[in-house]
């Protein structure tokens, strides 16, 4: 099970090795600081190791995606980055199978939008398998208004289907120019055996790009393929139901400015609020220079409100106790928020 926790001013995650082994991986992993990795310390207790990745100031992925959805230019950038990591842990010897491509263990700068991996010595799976499994959960979350781009990240996933597929090779399919070739050119591989995946016809429709791509429904045949498909459009209704993270005309909330500074009452508009100091993707600004771009999250969920921290480098607490990364907890009227340094109630 992963944790989260704030110690001494910074930010880590950590992870439990239950297998009682050793070995120079855990002995480079605590002494060297490779770029494109987490740093990383080692503690032990009772035989059981204790990975505490430093990801002070970062965000996962899996929380990156919810605020900005990706397209191929990120994905050249992930790829780029990758490769590089791979190249720099291997004068390490350490492995690729044990770059954890789970979005939740990888980490980004939301400032300089730089990439860190997460490597675990334990619990390691076969490279081109995690990398099919990151890129299935990455078609269903990007952006797919970019027909051209989004084909490339289409391609990229059908050439992990081969064996022995390279990065560099996927980074060939994401830096083709448009005009050096013909628009889809057919991809010949020796396919992997035990996973027969088959692509979906490319064709789609034009009015279609528009929406996210999701999991077609469960077969009853067990070796039925994973296809992604748009989602139906939807026909307008005089009343439209309002998603969560949508925004609505009325104020379903209030955070009231108690500090000493110039900052404003904070009304909240909609079911999912991000706070910072990012006016482009915050909903709630904080002008302080202490706040975070992304600082903090407050969610409505039927009646209850609640507070998540967003990694922020300075902090969230409530009635003086302060949220670890990923840690929701549920807010009551007159509860006192710190963000950074900046105080609020929850009115």
């Amino acid at each position: 099970m992963t944790e989260y926790r704030r110690y001494q001013g910074k930010s880590y995650m950590i992870l439990k090795d239950h297998v009682k082994t050793g070995g120079f991986e855990y002995r480079i992993l605590s002494k060297q600081t490779i770029r494109g990795l987490l740093p990383v310390q080692v503690s032990e207790d009772n035989g059981q190791k204790r990975f505490w990745y430093e990801i002070s100031g970062k965000q996962s992925l899996d929380d990156w995606f919810g605020i900005k959805k990706p397209g191929g230019s990120f994905l050249r950038q992930f790829m780029e980055s990758l490769t590089e990591t791979i190249r720099r842990a291997g004068d390490y010897l350490l492995y690729d199978s044990g770059i954890s491509l789970s979005p939740e263990e990888i980490f980004i700068d939301p400032v300089k939008e730089e990439l860190a991996f997460c490597y675990k010595p334990f619990d390691k799976k076969p490279f081109m398998e995690s990398l099919r499994g990151f890129m299935e959960y990455y078609l269903s979350h990007m952006a797919h208004q970019n027909r051209a781009e989004a084909q490339k990240c289409y391609d990229v996933y059908e050439k992990c289907q081969c064996r022995h597929t390279l990065p560099e090779e996927l980074l060939q399919i994401l830096f083709e120019r448009e005009d050096t070739g013909p628009a889809v050119q057919e991809v010949t591989c020796e396919p992997i055996p035990e996973k027969k995946t088959v692509w979906k016809d490319r064709i789609f429709r034009e009015e279609r790009w528009k929406h996210m791509f999701s999991f077609g429904q469960k077969k009853k045949a067990a070796a039925e393929p994973v296809v992604f498909e748009p989602e139906d459009c939807q026909k307008e209704e005089a009343n439209p139901t309002v998603f969560l993270g949508s925004e609505t005309p009325c104020v379903i909330g209030e955070l009231r400015y108690e500090g000493m500074g110039e900052e404003k009452n904070i009304k909240i508009t909609k079911s999912l609020f991000l706070v910072g100091s990012l006016e482009d993707q915050a909903d709630g600004i904080i002008s302080a220079d202490t706040v975070s771009r992304i600082h903090a999250r407050i969610t409505k969920e039927g009646e209850d409100y609640y507070l998540e921290d967003m990694n922020s480098t300075n902090g969230t607490s409530r009635n003086g106790t302060p949220l670890h990364y990923k840690e929701k907890v549920k807010l009551e009227k007159n509860d006192k928020i710190l963000f950074a340094k900046e105080r609020y109630r929850f009115v």
